[in-house]
């Protein structure tokens, strides 16, 4: 191949703003071995690099943009052992992410200290990786937030809030159900949980609650119950993780 084809190449890669896959090309050119390159082999020499390039840049933005608690956190880890019992055969079928497709949800059930936040953080990093549109949340924060942004005369900041929390792929709720809220925190909860499944959208949570338990927790209005009830059959439809405090030897 000539220096003038080449260049050619290297000049629609640079307006294409491949970087990787022109430098990958020039050090290719430069080598012995370019010649024993046919052409579907250089293509995919050149392209691969720029794959695996704009693939990590594009997981670490989802990543960044998910905020989640522990970006250090890997499924890996999660084993049977150091004190925690895990059913990781649910575990294994909820990481490749099929229940999305379904709109299901999943709940991560366990005592303070289990390591909820740890599964739901490397689900979470898994999901960006696999590409999912994600966002991890903090729920008597975000309570908070959304309480306080619907006593505003201008309600836009609020809706728009509520509209961008009820799109995002998969929701992840870190907490849900540590605090209780009036009627009105209520009427928000239940306004978001109903617009993600009408959206067709999953949410996963941790939380130190049953479900039998979330009317006393969630809160005490007697007004709530319908919206309580509504939100527990809607966040209940899919998997449970249950993570057990495995028993000491005596």
């Amino acid at each position: 191949m000539s220096n003038s084809k080449i260049q050619d190449i290297l000049d629609i890669l640079d307006y294409l703003k491949l970087d990787e896959a022109r430098k990958r090309l020039i050090e290719l050119y430069k080598s012995p071995e370019f010649s024993s390159y046919n052409s579907l082999q250089l293509l995919r020499e050149i392209l691969s690099v720029q794959y695996i390039s704009d693939k990590n840049s594009s997981f670490e933005k989802s990543v960044k943009l998910s905020k989640v608690r522990n970006i250090s956190a890997s499924l890996e880890n999660i084993k049977t052992g150091n004190g925690r019992k895990y059913d990781e055969n649910v575990i294994e079928q909820i990481s490749s992410f099929d229940f999305v497709d379904k709109a299901y949800n999943v709940g991560i059930y366990g005592v303070s200290g289990a390591g909820k936040t740890y599964l739901m953080s490397a689900l979470c990093i898994e999901a960006c990786r696999e590409g999912f549109d994600c966002r991890f949340i903090d729920y008597g924060e975000t309570m908070d937030e959304l309480i306080a942004l619907s006593r505003f005369t201008d309600l836009s900041k609020y809706n728009k809030k509520i509209k961008r929390l009820s799109k995002h792929q998969i929701l992840f709720i870190d907490d849900f159900a540590i605090s209780k809220y009036p009627e009105e925190g209520m009427k928000i909860l239940y306004q978001l949980i109903k617009q993600r499944e009408e959206n067709g959208k999953s949410t996963i949570f941790t939380t130190q609650y049953s479900p039998d338990e979330w009317g006393r927790r969630l809160s005490e209005n007697e007004n709530c119950y319908g919206k309580l009830d509504g939100i527990r059959r809607r966040l209940t439809t899919g998997y449970t993780i249950l993570i057990e405090k495995a028993s000491q030897p005596n």
